[in-house]
């Protein structure tokens, strides 16, 4: 059973704030081009009497393609792909290409478009990791006050995620809840995963290992003992032996004839 991913990653509160970032610079690009559209059909009915729409041999696909390669010059890739990946793409297309044919000078207009835009995107990535880190001063002190020094807290302070950790408790505390508490029961969980932990590790068997033979002989009284033995039983056998010969030996006697 493989354990389940976390609820966010160690990237992904930088990656939130460039997200977030790059919505509200596509958000001031929207509103510069149609402020910009706007203007554009006011002054054509304050000049020719009526709007002039773009005419009909523009397809959306050239739109779309054309709009893309132009804002492609003057904007990041990451606000580039955000804004011609949205639902309204073919709108701001469509704005962007009217200004052109209306004889707004691009060279101008969209150098402008883009330092705005790139500004907007820096401040609003600036102010997430500000506020981020204001979130993660305040609670640092109350969550030390709460959990004391060990392992639980360490590693609470020094994980990635302590940013999203500060920040949903103090979306807690606003709701009225008391953190301390919900603190007081983490410590508590969190003691409770290092234990079982250690109690894995500690009931792996070791390996077992054959132990060696052992020798018959380990002391040299052993090997005398040995000696003794084998030289008894070698003198029972020559002594049974020499009695059997001297038993035959009669028995030859015995006949009168004819060799024993």
């Amino acid at each position: 059973m493989t354990t389940p991913a976390p609820a966010q990653l160690p990237g992904e509160p930088f990656s939130e704030a460039l997200s977030e970032a790059a919505q509200a610079a596509g958000m001031s690009v929207r509103l510069i081009l149609t402020i910009a559209d706007a203007v554009r059909r006011a002054s054509q009915k304050h000049h020719h009497g009526q709007e002039q729409e773009l005419p009909e041999d523009f397809g959306q696909v050239a739109e779309s393609w054309w709009s893309a390669d132009e804002l492609g010059k003057h904007l990041p890739a990451s606000l580039l792909t955000h804004l011609t990946a949205s639902e309204d793409w073919p709108v701001m297309a469509r704005q962007l290409m009217s200004l052109s044919h209306a004889g707004v000078d691009l060279t101008t207009f969209l150098p402008n478009l883009g330092t705005m835009a790139s500004g907007v995107e820096r401040a609003v990535a600036k102010n997430i990791f500000r506020t981020k880190a204001e979130g993660t001063d305040r609670w640092a002190d109350p969550l030390r006050k709460t959990i004391p020094e060990g392992l639980v807290r360490n590693a609470i302070l020094a994980s990635p995620a302590w940013p999203d950790i500060a920040a949903h408790m103090g979306r807690l505390h606003d709701q009225g809840v008391d953190v301390a508490r919900i603190l007081t029961d983490a410590h508590t969980a969190g003691l409770g995963v290092d234990q079982a932990i250690a109690a894995a590790v500690a009931v792996v068997p070791a390996p077992a290992t054959t132990p060696a033979p052992a020798s018959r002989f380990r002391s040299g009284s052993g090997l005398r003992r040995f000696r003794s033995r084998f030289r008894a039983d070698s003198g029972h056998r020559a002594d049974s032996g020499c009695a059997r010969a001297r038993s035959g030996a009669r028995s030859c006697s015995g006949h009168r004839a004819g060799p024993c």
